[in-house]
């Protein structure tokens, strides 16, 4: 069964994210994928409630989240927005540095965005909020503040933890092209999709 894919990405490293979306490994010239690509392409130049429009569809139908990390990946709002829509779905996630990758100025090696943001479980009633490190203390996302039991129970943290230490799948493209369709499966089998 093919998956899903979002590819998330900080728009200043597009030239590197292009090498890696328009590889034979994403995009084949002959020969089926056992994933589809549902990013989204182009940078959405509007107002911030049609950027979030337009992600939300794109998330749409995705199993897993495939955050490609630049140098500044990780201060990238809308990066944060789609991890964290991301996570409101309960798709798997793939970490890829794609440090060193692309024509000309490459992206540097950067901070992975799921360190900071985190799963916190509620006392209260079943299932997690979300919380953003803003540089001194954790609080809640501003933009979701809390999101269903959507990930299998193993999943459901039972203390506040970074979204780094439940997925924790990260290499390079270099080595991830390799294997990729298979860890998508993986990542997307993981969340029970």
């Amino acid at each position: 069964m093919a998956r899903n894919v979002f590819f998330s990405f900080d728009f200043d490293d597009v030239r590197a994210v292009n090498v890696v979306r328009n590889s034979n490994v994403v995009k084949p010239k002959t020969g089926n994928l056992t994933f589809r690509d549902y990013s989204l392409y182009e940078q959405v130049k509007a107002t911030d409630e049609s950027i979030k429009r337009a992600i939300n569809a794109g998330l749409e139908g995705t199993t897993v989240t495939v955050v490609l990390i630049g140098g500044e990946t990780w201060k990238s709002y809308w990066a944060r927005y789609e991890i964290a829509k991301s996570v409101e779905r309960g798709n798997g996630f793939l970490v890829i540095d794609i440090e060193g990758v692309g024509p000309g100025t490459t992206p540097m090696r950067g901070s992975n965005p799921l360190e900071y943001l985190a799963l916190y479980p509620w006392e209260s009633r079943k299932g997690f909020g979300i919380q953003e490190w803003n540089g001194t203390n954790w609080q809640s996302y501003p933009v979701l503040s809390d999101a269903a039991s959507c990930y299998p129970g193993n999943m459901m943290p039972s203390r506040p933890m970074k979204l780094s230490e439940i997925f924790t799948q990260r290499d390079h493209w270099r080595a991830a092209q390799m294997f990729f369709g298979t860890m998508v499966d993986t990542a997307a089998s993981a969340t029970g999709h």
